[in-house]
């Protein structure tokens, strides 16, 4: 059985964690916000690698055709179904004809949809209305242990609380790796000044406005990089999944990993500040990050293990 997509919104796609290739046209360049893509992952019981649907700025209404365990993460769009409240971070059982809405929100830009047992799709991973996207039913016992638990009641009352993500999205501070071919006053001129997301070119950069910076141009080709941040005219771009695997403009250092989160969540009229560090500190504040994910992964399981004890009682 399947979903379908009644409306698209404005821009979603059927995305995996990693980049990976595709025989069936599809472009899977990773997830823009790797953190979400896992965290809903996790809480349907799926391998933090299974595909999601994720969806930008005005997320798609989707309809499920068979019962089944969801839930989505990222930006905090709340969602309708049959007059009911969806929240994010949360588990939901959805039954066979459910309609699944979303309400638009002033924070955040994208949001990750998991499915029990995964998804899969045949052809380009874009959506469309009217499209199909397969449920591969993937089902294992910590599966099963969920739709019995959610039989006579089609939630958890408890999900991942906003408040313990505040650390990785609520803020507006970037960091930048240093290029040690890069002037100091290059970096001086970035960390002394605000700047703006003036739009987003989907899922390749977001483009900023602010005060001109004025490297002194190089003239050759650089390697696009996710993260990467780059000059044109005097203004910041800042690379995302889909970048140029080569450009022109100025390569003037990389937003490490552990603030992409962060980044893929700006939408235009977010502000952005930047702070420059060297390549040590952002091997430690990533090294800092990943020890907290996999406490909050492992609180997840602790806290679905006490539910499901629970069940069984």
């Amino acid at each position: 059985m399947s979903l379908i997509i009644q409306d698209s919104g404005l821009f979603s796609i059927v995305q995996s964690l990693h980049k990976r290739p595709s025989s069936s046209g599809g472009e899977y360049n990773g997830a823009c916000d790797r953190l979400a893509h896992q965290l809903a992952n996790q809480l349907v019981g799926n391998d933090p690698d299974a595909l999601t649907i994720e969806m930008t700025v005005r997320p798609a209404t989707i309809k499920f055709t068979e019962p089944t365990i969801i839930a989505y993460s990222g930006a905090e769009f709340f969602g309708t179904c049959n007059n009911q409240p969806v929240h994010p971070n949360r588990i939901y059982l959805f039954d066979r004809g459910d309609v699944l809405k979303f309400v638009d929100t002033p924070r955040g830009n994208r949001i990750y949809l998991a499915v029990a047992g995964g998804l899969k799709v045949e052809g380009p991973n874009i959506l469309k209305p009217g499209d199909e996207v397969m449920m591969c039913r993937d089902y294992t016992s910590r599966h099963d242990e969920l739709f019995n638990m959610l039989r006579n009641k089609n939630m958890v009352n408890w999900g991942v609380d906003t408040y313990s993500l505040v650390e990785i999205y609520i803020s507006d501070l970037f960091h930048i790796v240093r290029r040690p071919d890069v002037s100091d006053e290059v970096y001086e001129m970035l960390e002394s000044a605000e700047f703006k997301v003036l739009k987003e070119q989907n899922r390749v950069s977001l483009h900023l406005t602010g005060k001109k910076i004025a490297p002194a141009p190089s003239n050759i080709m650089h390697p696009g990089l996710k993260g990467g941040v780059y000059l044109a005219g005097g203004a910041p771009i800042l690379a995302l999944n889909d970048f140029n695997q080569s450009t022109t403009a100025e390569h003037i250092g990389t937003i490490p990993s552990y603030h992409m989160h962060k980044l893929s969540q700006k939408r235009t009229g977010s502000r952005l500040k930047f702070k420059v560090i060297d390549c040590e500190d952002s091997h430690a504040n990533l090294y800092a990050q990943d020890l907290w994910v996999k406490s909050l992964f492992k609180a997840i399981d602790y806290k679905l293990s006490k539910e499901l004890v629970k069940e069984k009682m």
